[in-house]
């Protein structure tokens, strides 16, 4: 290889290796008001479409982040069901229709579904500001919207080693499109195989306490 075709390469390696550092100084920005989160309660509606249902699913409930590693997911309507990750343990809750009673628990391990680990680890990113954690297991661009608010897409890497389906040796396809407002996450869509798409909006902020401010937002 000539000194030129050297000099033409390495002047390219360089300016790709700049861009990637102000592309993750954006996220950054766009993730500094969620640093150092020590716990956040979001109420939220969803709308999940799927190939399998002939009409959208409707649900509300709440998500909820304690630090450093427990994520919970609360439905509250149409039927009570919950969903909490602490470290690599999933535990699922089923209750009762009619009186909403715990009537199983069930734990798991994330290594046995790893669209649940992929999950961890998206809300873990966000969370705690964890750029890191985002791009081990996401591609990303940010777009700027009308109103002033933000979207950042984030598109699973296919080499992503715990999305990989052990039986068919596939990846887990997803696109999630988060939609931030003012330092806040307003709406979170999420795209998966077979047409599936889950459309999160967030209403209400019921508290979030951060570890360095150590304040509880009042009740919008």
């Amino acid at each position: 290889m000539s000194d030129y075709k050297v000099f033409i390469l390495l002047f390219l390696l360089l300016l790709s290796g700049v861009c990637t550092a102000q592309d993750n100084l954006q996220l950054q920005k766009l993730l500094s008001p969620l640093a150092e989160t020590k716990h956040i309660k979001l109420e939220y509606e969803e709308k999940r479409s799927s190939l399998f249902f002939k009409q959208p699913q409707l649900y509300q409930g709440y998500i909820e982040y304690i630090s450093p590693d427990t994520f919970i997911k609360q439905v509250a309507a149409p039927n009570k069901k919950k969903m909490q990750i602490i470290g690599d343990q999933l535990t699922l809750y089923h209750y009762s229709k009619d009186s909403s009673e715990l009537v199983q628990k069930q734990v798991i391990s994330l290594d046995d579904y790893p669209q649940f680990k992929q999950l961890k680890a998206l809300f873990m990113g966000l969370f705690q500001a964890n750029i890191s954690e985002l791009t081990r297991y996401y591609h990303y661009t940010i777009n700027s919207l009308a109103d002033k608010k933000t979207q950042l897409r984030l598109k699973s890497i296919n080499s992503n080693p715990f999305t990989q389906n052990k039986q068919q040796n596939t990846p887990f396809s997803q696109q999630v499109d988060i939609i931030f407002n003012h330092g806040d996450i307003t709406k979170i869509t999420m795209r998966g195989l077979g047409g599936e798409i889950s459309e999160l909006i967030f209403d209400k902020k019921v508290f979030k306490q951060n570890v360095l401010k150590q304040n509880v937002l009042k009740k919008e």
